[in-house]
């Protein structure tokens, strides 16, 4: 065979190639293009993180940045200096014992309420999404989940009054119908058990959602393979199902801690005024008017948030098992 025989056939064998990727791609070249796709312009990819940038700037940023220059604002006997900068606002609270046992009990109650919603919304989310076959009967019971968040917020808080008021149901119930209690329970209302009771009530959702949808992606394969090994439930549950879900888990608790660390309104009106937080300190800092030691108990509420989240983020091994 001569080299122009040999160059005739090569062209040939190309071309017949093109056209088969031509079929298999839709008839054209350009497809092939589109799969590997052009290279973005530094241009365009800055456009699309823009906005989200400005965004958290805004609305993220800004207000902490704000927050934490007004906590080093010089308190005056009639206001504040804006232009003097001092650290008495951090010094007067870390100076007052009632500020650091509110923090504590801040603490621990955000902890407690973020245990008894991993308790309750566990189990919860694990019927939705594995012991549901039905994807309409999961959505209907979803929805019944969320019923209680189509109300607004402070009335349902305001919803416990009457449950576990002295005159509320339960005291009837156990005084009027059982007669178990000569009295009246009095510190089912206005107590940190109430105020734990409510707060459970508000954001347990919080904890099932994301603990739902990490279990109802779940690798089937891996579960059916640990059972034909001779896996047993429980065991089938706890080496694969609970350390497959832990993301869900991490981020309920990350959603829960946070937002009691923050709560104001359920401490106020179940606490009755009688049992504090920080964030009614700060509110109470803010009537004053003390804007910098308001605005320094925000700023150690907002660091010892972070600090908890971060906490959550390095022993939960979430890198693990994503």
């Amino acid at each position: 065979m001569s080299n122009e025989d040999a160059k005739h056939t090569a062209l040939e064998e190309a071309k017949r190639a093109v056209e088969e990727a031509e079929a298999l791609t839709g008839g054209s070249a350009v497809a092939v293009h589109a799969t590997t796709g052009p290279r973005r312009s530094p241009l365009v990819t800055l456009a699309w993180v823009a906005p989200g940038t400005i965004w958290l700037l805004l609305f993220l940023i800004a207000p902490l940045v704000m927050i934490v220059l007004v906590s080093l604002w010089q308190k005056t006997p009639v206001g504040f200096d804006p232009f003097v900068f001092t650290t008495e606002g951090y010094t007067k609270l870390f100076q007052t014992p009632v500020y650091l046992d509110t923090l504590k009990d801040t603490i621990i109650r955000a902890l407690l309420v973020t245990a008894l919603c991993i308790l309750i919304g566990y189990p919860i989310a694990y019927f939705l999404a594995r012991g549901v076959s039905s994807i309409r009967y999961q959505i209907a019971l979803f929805v019944f989940v969320l019923a209680p968040f189509w109300v607004a917020y402070v009335v349902r808080i305001v919803a416990w009054l009457p449950v576990l008021g002295r005159q509320g149901v339960i005291n009837y119930f156990l005084v009027e119908v059982i007669g178990v209690r000569a009295e009246p329970i009095d510190a089912l209302l206005y107590s940190n058990f109430a105020i734990i009771l409510a707060l459970v009530q508000l954001y347990v959702l919080f904890m099932v959602t994301p603990i739902f949808f990490q279990l109802a992606t779940l690798d089937n394969a891996a579960i059916e393979a640990a059972r034909d090994l001779g896996a047993t439930p429980a065991k089938v549950f706890r080496e694969v199902v609970l350390p497959l879900s832990l993301p869900g888990v991490l981020i309920g608790c990350i959603f829960v801690f946070v937002l009691v660390m923050g709560e104001f309104a359920t401490v106020r009106l179940i606490g009755g005024g009688t049992i504090q937080s920080v964030g009614t300190l700060v509110y109470d800092y803010y009537k004053l008017p003390d804007l910098p030691t308001a605005a320094a108990g925000a700023t150690i509420l907002v660091a010892v948030m972070t600090i908890g989240v971060a906490v959550l983020l390095r022993f939960s091994k979430i890198r693990e098992v994503v």
